[in-house]
């Protein structure tokens, strides 16, 4: 059963018109069938859409969630290698340019330059 990758956007969507129409995911593929499904739903193509309400769906991630999730990476990897007393500079190097090339930006991601 494999879940398909919808955007943040998509999948509010989604949910909102599970909970306000009467018929549910059958309107929802109904409308899709008869092309009268607007906004980010529209977007996607039938299967997707079908895999979605059947199976359930992932969220993809946006371009920050991204480098938060990089930039904690890079963090617990070079906490793993001082708790054994390596050294994780390299890793360090990592972070940091993360967060300059961030701030050479000027882009502010919570938890990571914020």
């Amino acid at each position: 059963m494999m879940k398909p990758t919808i955007t943040k956007e998509q999948a509010a969507e989604l949910e909102a018109m599970r909970t306000s129409f009467p018929g549910g995911d059958n309107y929802i593929l109904m409308a899709a069938c008869d092309d009268v499904l607007g906004g980010k739903l529209a977007k996607l193509d039938l299967l997707t859409l079908a895999a979605a309400l059947v199976n359930g769906y992932e969220v993809e991630a946006t371009p920050e969630e991204r480098v938060r999730e990089y930039y904690y990476d890079l963090r617990r990897a070079e906490d793993r290698l001082e708790e054994r007393g390596e050294s994780g500079s390299q890793f360090r190097q990592g972070w940091q340019s993360v967060e300059e090339t961030l701030n050479l930006l000027g882009i502010k991601i919570e938890g990571v330059n914020v």
